[in-house]
């Protein structure tokens, strides 16, 4: 599934890359030859109404309509069990493996800035 989708946010950059290419419509051709009917033509339909029809999955979020995906749907895409559509929009989802480490202060770092607070307010 994870390679389907990969084939699809492929096509849709390519067509709506505003930049020419050589050879680009074989490479379309090629792509929509990968995809099943079913999803393609979802995908048109979305097309046809100038939307894009992958939306990027980031940090919960679908990236076409900002809004937050339930977890489920998340799980899903990570096991790549199936192929989700956004509830909101009715995009594709994408997932994007998040690969930024959150950057965690020590808890010594935490508790100075708690008493050097303290010992401000008993200063005023």
């Amino acid at each position: 599934m994870k390679q389907m989708m990969q084939t699809l946010f492929e096509l849709q950059s390519l067509e709506f890359d505003e930049t020419i290419q050589p050879n680009i419509e074989e490479r379309i051709a090629e792509l929509r030859a990968k995809i099943p009917k079913p999803i393609l033509s979802h995908y048109d339909r979305l097309g046809d109404k100038g939307k894009k029809g992958v939306a990027l999955l980031r940090h919960q979020t679908c990236t076409g309509c900002h809004m937050r995906v339930p977890l489920a749907i998340v799980m899903d895409l990570r096991h790549d069990d199936e192929i989700r559509l956004c509830d909101n929009c009715q995009r594709y989802l994408c997932l994007v493996e998040d690969t930024a480490e959150v950057n965690v202060e020590p808890a010594t770092g935490k508790t100075a800035a708690k008493k050097s607070r303290k010992q401000l307010a008993h200063a005023l």
